[in-house]
């Protein structure tokens, strides 16, 4: 098993002294801490989640997006961890395939809708650089999430800027 945190402090209760940096510097977040809980408890009882690899939890405004390993959605689908889950984070809870590729990242949060191209754009002068997600104009209204949501949560995951644009 894969968390946040590490699976010892998640089974005490007390982060050891690499968590805590991580925790100090934003890396890893209360929720982060309280899903491996939850999900180190749960494992006791589903032999399956023990394989999991939950790399984290970023939480936005109406949602929650779980990051993990494509092959670990549908063990933590299951309705006893999605129970848990729920009951501790309150939002919808949205699944995300660990990615560095922007476009399987945009893919994989508005699905079905198909996505154009996800282009990087680079800025000078210094080449800082955003991502530029291109959407038929047609899906506008039909998105899953909503665009800001969309946008926040490519920048966290990817680490840099980015808009849509409609075409």
């Amino acid at each position: 098993m894969k968390l946040p945190i590490c699976v010892i402090d998640a089974q005490t209760g007390t982060l050891c002294k690499k968590c805590k940096s991580l925790y100090r510097e934003g890396k890893i977040n209360d929720l982060d801490i309280e899903l491996s809980k939850l999900l180190v408890q749960l494992a006791k009882g589903n032999k399956n989640l023990k394989k999991v690899e939950l790399y984290s939890v970023i939480e936005l405004k109406d949602i929650v997006l779980l990051v993990t390993r494509k092959k670990d959605i549908d063990v933590l689908k299951s309705p006893e961890v999605m129970d848990g889950i729920r009951s501790i984070v309150n939002k919808e809870i949205r699944f995300l395939e660990r990615t560095n590729d922007p476009k399987r990242l945009v893919e994989s949060l508005i699905a079905p809708i198909p996505v154009q191209n996800v282009t990087t754009v680079f800025i000078p002068p210094f080449s800082d650089k955003e991502y530029k997600i291109e959407i038929e104009r047609k899906y506008k209204d039909e998105l899953p999430i909503p665009e800001s949501v969309l946008i926040q949560t490519v920048s966290t995951v990817l680490n840099t800027e980015a808009y849509i644009e409609y075409v």
